[in-house]
């Protein structure tokens, strides 16, 4: 049997299967209950018959019973009318036959004892059709006083009943088969206004699939707003998770920029000449990298939280280390790099979040500057305070706010995708830090990060 699968058809199916069940039953039942209502009323006719035939017997002059046909039911007295009797002595001979029966004679299959009666059922003979017969066997007490044994039979035509039964047993099952498809095509159009919400919310799940909407609608039936709800959480989860992988390679990218640069500008001296210290570089900027990517790596598989370390970091080694590399990368800027830092300042945190941090905010600094960059970290209570400034144009107030939105970016101009300091944002929020945008003492654009414990 091939699999029904849609809810609709299966649902009509299955109640058409039980309704035409139960219908069937029923028709049984009825026309069980019509034919032996039937056979009820053909017993009570022939017993009438019967008994008035006995009471209307009178003795004949040669000492035999008879009966007056004037006495009778005259249906007794019409060709086929339907309703025969006989009346037959102890030979078996008829003394008096009943003018409807013609030519023809009653069967008797056996003759019952005096007060015995017995109901057969005669097939067609003799030009008869299929007749039900009562049998009574009597003890006649004639005025002489002698007594002899008769036996009385009336027999009916069952010709009109079996024609009422068919005409019953058609019009039930023509009435059970109107009502049965009128069920079905209520049940069906039922089943197509109930169903009205499950196809208005796969359709909109096709929406949400093809990007025409975000979420799906919650004005659905109780039976269907937990459903909504899972769906829509499954879909926020599932487009959170590929923001986040989007972020992570874009973070990823953006992080081997600058030792891509610095590795360019190292492979120009050495086809330049050469000098020395230079295989040193090139291994600190490719160790660089890898912790980039590990670092990335990691911030992946834990869904974007830090933490992973908590020593106290020291920040002044990682910060000469950034100047370093992007003094190379910007060597024909020339830029000029002064530091601050604190002698203790430490970062309780992981040395990748902080690189990240750092080198964001330098190499926006470098990028954006005159020729001057100044670097201060100082400590505070709950951990340090880093503050990049420059001597460039500086930042609008117009552009502060959406400054750290990934793709945003101050100045058009120059190169670049927008996404350092959206990174610097995710990251300093992860340790519950804070972000200020401010103007430098060199005159140009200042912005500080405070930075205390990694979050959960």
């Amino acid at each position: 049997m091939p699999i029904v699968r849609s809810l609709r058809a299966r649902v009509v199916l299955w109640v058409s299967v039980a309704l035409t069940l139960l219908l069937a039953v029923t028709i049984v039942g009825l026309d069980t209950a019509f034919r032996g209502s039937t056979d009820r009323a053909v017993a009570e006719l022939l017993q009438a018959q019967l008994l008035g035939l006995i009471a209307l017997a009178e003795e004949t002059s040669e000492g035999n019973l008879t009966l007056r046909d004037e006495n009778l039911n005259p249906q007794f007295s019409l060709t086929d009318s339907g309703i025969y009797g006989t009346v037959w002595d102890a030979d078996g001979v008829p003394t008096w036959r009943s003018a409807s029966l013609l030519d023809s004679d009653l069967a008797v299959q056996r003759w019952p004892a005096p007060g015995e009666q017995y109901h057969v059922r005669l097939a067609p003979h003799s030009g008869l059709p299929e007749l039900e017969m009562l049998v009574m066997g009597v003890t006649w007490e004639f005025a002489e006083g002698y007594v002899l044994p008769y036996t009385f039979g009336v027999a009916v035509s069952m010709e009109p009943y079996a024609t009422r039964q068919a005409a019953f047993r058609r019009n039930l099952t023509g009435w059970f088969v109107g009502v049965t498809v009128t069920l079905v095509l209520v049940l069906a159009g039922l089943l197509r206004f109930v169903l009205r919400p499950l196809r208005r919310l796969e359709s909109e799940v096709r929406e949400v699939e093809v990007g025409e909407r975000s979420r799906l609608s919650t004005e659905l039936p109780t039976e269907l707003v937990g459903l909504a709800g899972n769906l829509n959480t499954l879909i926020d989860t599932e487009r959170r998770r590929l923001t986040r992988y989007r972020h992570t390679l874009d973070d990823l990218a953006h992080s081997l920029k600058t030792p891509l640069a610095a590795l360019r500008t190292l492979l120009a001296e050495t086809r330049s000449g050469g000098a020395p210290g230079q295989g040193e570089a090139f291994a600190r900027e490719l160790d660089r990298m890898d912790q980039r990517v590990s670092y990335q790596l990691r911030r992946a598989r834990a869904g974007g939280a830090t933490g992973f370390g908590v020593e106290p970091l020291p920040i002044e080694p990682i910060v000469h280390d950034l100047v370093t590399t992007l003094d190379k990368v910007y060597r024909d800027k020339g830029v000029s790099c002064e530091l601050e830092i604190a002698p203790r300042a430490v970062f309780r945190g992981d040395a990748g979040d902080l690189s990240e941090i750092l080198g964001n905010l330098l190499d926006n600094a470098y990028k954006y500057c005159k020729r001057s960059v100044l670097v201060t970290v100082a400590t505070t209570a709950d951990g340090v305070d880093i503050r990049v400034g420059d001597d460039g144009p500086g930042i609008s107030a117009a552009i502060t706010a959406r400054l750290f939105e990934r793709g945003a970016r101050a100045d058009e101009s120059v190169p670049g995708q927008g996404i350092g300091l959206a990174v610097v944002r995710e990251t300093v929020e992860l340790y519950h830090g804070a972000l200020t945008v401010g103007r430098s003492a060199l005159g140009g654009a200042e912005i500080g990060v405070s930075l205390g414990r990694a979050g959960a």
